[in-house]
């Protein structure tokens, strides 16, 4: 039989299994690869305790972290490795996104800023740029740009005061005070959203109309106008067209606290209780934390979902905050003596009233004609719905494109998306549409819609969805293509491509090298179209 020998035996040498930094390092590569993030992070914990000061295995692992959403502690080690004089640059880019991530937006620049300076040819220089681009579009920097700062802090100072008028229940001063910045600064839109919520909140419901359908023509996906657009409709009993907008902003995921705000406040006055109760935890990480207004709303929300005593230890904190105040009080008694039934109305901060502002079937009906325009503006399901008829070229398909032109309640851009499509399936055949009481004959295609149409149907087959962002920066790209006269769709891969990442940006996450392979072509042409892109698309910010 044969006989095993001994490792001495067989004159070999015994080789220890050595578990080291380097070893568990390369296993949280591995795993890291694989999108196993959580034994990544495990792994390279390990790797660190081995070799504390090895900076590489700490960036590995600040990164690691940062893509399970644990920011703070990513930044911790990221801001060792830079006090202990390493030289990776990257540090810096990589602390820029965690901090826009956390809202904390002046850092954010600072560090991407210093990213730039100690690499100006990085690898992440493309998307360091464009961090910063993203930064100024969420916080709306370029609004007060050219000001002088005494300037720029008296409109934030009358801007506050204007809003902490509101929250007191003093609509007329706060309608004189926004007034006024409007007439001052025509391009600050939180004025405009403000003044079209004292209207509403005193049942001036044609005026507040006005006001939103002013701020969404001059600025289409204001985030703060299709929230209240979302209050206004179902207030008006339009629930078909208000559940649709409320779906879509249940998709949206703002970084800057203020939009964070703006969603807690709008799913409560909604009564999504889930979804104001989930943005408005999110404050308190930010300067919120010391609002009283904001942590009341977030104990209403408590209460709403159930949770009493967290609820009332919310509304101690209001007190604290706001001790004079007769608000948490009251919440208060009402909930320890289980009188509390939530509505909408709770999560203003005032001694809601017996009143309610219902308002009159007139009423509805006038504001119904003023919101027409608005809708259309908003909904996508029209240029869906063409796209995919561009597939169908049959006698039913043309029929309803033709249908389609004639209807004088349809706006001009996608009766002229209806008309291209037609002439595309039979270009022997001026098409007519109806624009402004009269009818106007189109006898050729539009090579700009066409390519823009090429466009769409690249997306599509690329895997993503036709979706509202999708249809906001293709639309943007086509006006930029219009008034600045871009050959942007000449590259109709890239502009597709440009067009799909800012659309997953607004969704969740992307990076231009991702999807640059995905449309097969270069970062450097892709980086160009987004800067383009993000630059029309910021021009009144």
């Amino acid at each position: 039989m044969y006989k095993r020998k001994s490792a001495g035996e067989a004159g070999g040498r015994v080789l220890p299994f050595i578990q080291d930094g380097d070893y568990f390092f390369e296993k949280g590569i591995k795993a890291y690869n694989r999108r196993d993030l959580y034994t990544a992070k495990k792994m390279f914990e390990r790797a660190v305790t081995f070799q504390p000061e090895e900076p590489s295995f700490l960036c590995q692992l600040a990164s690691t972290l940062a893509e399970i959403g644990e920011y703070e502690e990513s930044n911790r080690h990221l801001l060792h490795v830079i006090e202990s004089g390493s030289d990776m640059s990257e540090c810096h880019f990589f602390l820029a996104n965690n901090f826009a991530h956390l809202g904390m937006y002046s850092d954010a620049e600072e560090h991407a800023l210093l990213y730039m300076q100690y690499d100006p040819d990085g690898e992440f220089v493309d998307d360091t740029q464009e961090l910063l681009d993203l930064i100024s579009l969420e916080t709306g920097s370029k609004s007060t740009n050219g000001l002088p700062l005494s300037t720029e802090e008296e409109l934030i100072k009358s801007h506050d005061e204007a809003r902490q008028s509101i929250e007191r229940g003093d609509l007329p001063l706060a309608q004189e005070q926004l007034r006024e910045i409007i007439e001052n600064h025509p391009k600050f839109w939180a004025a405009y959203n403000n003044l079209a919520l004292t209207h509403f909140y005193k049942s001036e419901f044609d005026e507040a109309m006005d006001v939103l359908q002013d701020v969404l023509d001059k600025n289409p996906g204001n985030l703060n106008a299709l929230c209240n657009l979302a209050i206004f409709l179902f207030h008006l009993g339009m629930d078909e067209p208000g559940g649709k907008l409320v779906d879509r902003l249940k998709m949206v995921h703002p970084m800057h606290p203020e939009h964070r705000y703006k969603l807690g406040n709008t799913f409560g006055l909604l009564e999504e209780h889930v979804y104001a109760n989930k943005w408005l935890q999110t404050l308190r990480k930010s300067s919120f934390v010391y609002d009283p207004v904001t942590t009341h709303m977030l104990a209403v929300s408590y209460y709403a979902l159930g949770h009493k005593e967290l609820s009332l230890k919310t509304w101690k904190k209001v007190l604290e905050l706001d001790p004079e105040g007769n608000v948490a009080p009251f919440y208060m008694e009402k909930a320890q003596n289980g009188e509390l039934t939530v509505s909408g109305g709770d999560y203003q901060y005032r001694i809601p009233s017996n009143k309610q502002n219902k308002p009159k079937k007139d009423r509805q009906i006038k504001a119904m004609e003023h919101i027409q325009h608005v809708r259309k503006g908003l909904e996508k399901n029209k240029i869906t719905h063409l796209f995919l008829l561009r597939g169908n070229k049959n006698e039913e398909a043309y029929e309803t494109l033709r249908d389609f032109c004639m209807r004088k309640e349809e706006s001009l851009f996608v009766k002229e998306i209806a008309a291209n499509i037609m002439l595309e399936h039979h270009p022997e055949f001026p098409v007519k549409l109806a624009h402004e009481e009269a009818l106007v004959e189109v006898g050729s295609p539009s090579g700009l819609l066409t390519q823009a149409l090429d466009v769409l149907q690249i997306v599509k087959e690329s895997g993503s969805a036709i979706d509202e962002q999708v249809l906001f920066y293709w639309s943007e790209a086509i006006k930029l293509s219009e008034v600045k006269g871009e050959r942007i769709f000449d590259n109709e891969k890239a502009i597709a491509a440009a067009i799909d990442h800012l659309a997953r940006k607004q969704r969740g996450k992307s990076t231009q090298k991702a999807i640059a392979g995905l449309y097969d072509v270069s970062v450097s042409v892709l980086s160009l179209r987004i800067k383009k892109l993000i630059s029309w698309v910021n021009r009144n910010v």
